[in-house]
C-alpha cells in the first residue's frame, strides 16, 4: 500500500511539471512613423498617408503588418487630427503610433519663425516653421535656460489669431496647451498659451518677438 501511494505521488508531480507554460518576456512592437510625425494639409485637400513600419525585438520581426489604421481627419474643418497605427506581435502585445495632421487654410507665405522672449523672465523660445501653419518650439513653457524643462512641442495656426497645441508626447509626458493665441502687429508678434502638464503651473505664458 505504501509503494502504491509513492507511485501516485511521483506520477502526479511529473504531470504538474509537464503542464507548466513557458514564460514570455513582455515585448511591444517598436513603431516608426514614415516621414514627419507632424504634417499640414490645406482645407479641402486630400491626405496622403506615408504609413508606418514596426519591429519586434523579441521575435526579430521587421515586417509586422498593422492590425488597424484609423484616422479622424475632417478635411473641411481646420484643426489638429490624428492617424493611429496599431501593431500586435505573435504573443498578443500591442503598440500604437500616432501621426498628427493639421488641417488649415493659413497661407503658406505666412511665417512666424524667430526667437520669442517670455515677457515675465525674458527667457528665449525658438519657433520654427515646419509647413503651412505648422510650427515647432523648443521651450514651450518659457523656462529659464538651461533646464530639463525646456520642452519641444508642436503647434498649428487655425486662423488670424487662434493657435492649437494638441495633446502630444513630450520629454515631460503628454502635454497640450489651452488659451493659445497669436497677435501680430507692425511692431511685434505675441504668442501666448497655458501649458497643461503636471510639471508646469496654470499661468498664462506670453512670448514677444520684435
Amino acid at each position: 500500500m505504501i509503494a502504491i501511494a509513492m507511485l501516485f505521488v511521483a506520477v502526479g508531480c511529473k504531470k504538474k511539471i509537464e503542464d507548466v507554460s513557458s514564460v514570455v518576456t513582455a515585448s511591444y512592437p517598436e513603431i516608426v512613423i514614415n516621414g514627419s510625425q507632424f504634417v499640414s494639409m490645406p482645407v479641402g485637400g486630400t491626405f496622403v498617408d506615408a504609413g508606418s513600419t514596426a519591429y519586434d525585438s523579441l521575435t526579430k520581426e521587421y515586417s509586422l503588418q498593422p492590425i488597424s489604421v484609423t484616422n479622424d481627419i475632417d478635411p473641411t474643418t481646420p484643426g489638429f487630427y490624428t492617424v493611429q497605427y496599431t501593431y500586435k506581435n505573435m504573443y498578443g502585445y500591442t503598440s500604437t503610433g500616432t501621426r498628427f495632421v493639421l488641417v488649415t487654410d493659413i497661407n503658406d507665405s505666412l511665417d512666424y519663425s524667430g526667437v520669442y522672449n517670455r515677457t515675465s523672465n525674458n527667457s528665449p523660445m525658438n519657433v520654427t516653421k515646419i509647413a503651412a501653419g505648422l510650427y515647432k518650439t523648443d521651450n514651450v513653457g518659457g523656462v529659464l535656460l538651461p533646464s530639463a524643462y525646456a520642452i519641444t512641442a508642436y503647434f498649428g495656426q487655425l486662423d488670424d489669431s487662434t493657435l492649437v497645441v494638441p495633446i502630444q508626447p513630450t520629454a515631460a509626458g503628454d502635454m497640450y496647451c489651452t488659451n493659445s493665441k497669436v497677435m501680430a502687429s507692425s511692431s511685434d508678434t505675441v504668442i501666448s498659451w497655458i501649458v497643461r502638464n503636471a510639471s508646469f503651473g496654470t499661468a498664462l505664458r506670453s512670448f514677444s518677438h520684435q
